[in-house]
């Protein structure tokens, strides 16, 4: 049976992979002050729903998620990077849009957006699909026509 990803160790909530952390907006208390100081350069119209700090780089980004509390994998939308230097660079969404899987992970346990419970249910159930390409999965396309497909006839 698979095993579920751990939250973040450091912070106690959040996504850890690649060097960052992705947290939910509700929780971005809890980063380094670089990422409180990074939020007063994007405009203050800017609807973000997560927050991704890259620690070596103290880079920091807002991200639009526009399907964040009811999609099962939710999309990557516009977002702002900020730079530890102050740069800014704002990215559109793709047409073809990234996705995050364990969005639970972005959140506490009692975080009311969503059911975190059932959202780590469905973690469970495509870790435990044989052959998925964890190298591919980040986009949309892909995952709706290679693991929600089969996820459908599990």
């Amino acid at each position: 049976m698979a095993s579920l990803p751990k939250r973040s160790r450091k912070f106690g909530v959040g996504k850890e992979i690649g060097g960052a952390i992705y947290v939910h907006r509700d929780y971005q208390d809890v980063l380094p002050y670089a990422v409180s100081r990074a939020k007063l350069q994007i405009p203050a119209d800017f609807k973000y729903a997560i927050v991704k700090y890259m620690m070596a780089t103290q880079t920091s980004s807002f991200i639009d998620s526009p399907d964040f509390d009811f999609a099962d994998e939710p999309i990557v939308g516009d977002l702002f990077i900020v730079k530890n230097d102050g740069t800014i660079k704002k990215r559109k969404q793709l047409q073809d849009p990234y996705i995050y899987h364990h969005k639970w992970l972005f959140v506490a346990d009692n975080y009311r957006g969503f059911d975190v419970e059932v959202s780590k249910l469905r973690s469970l159930a495509w870790l435990a699909l044989e052959n998925v390409d964890k190298t591919r999965i980040g986009r949309k396309s892909y995952w709706e026509r290679q693991v929600v497909s089969r996820l459908l006839h599990a």
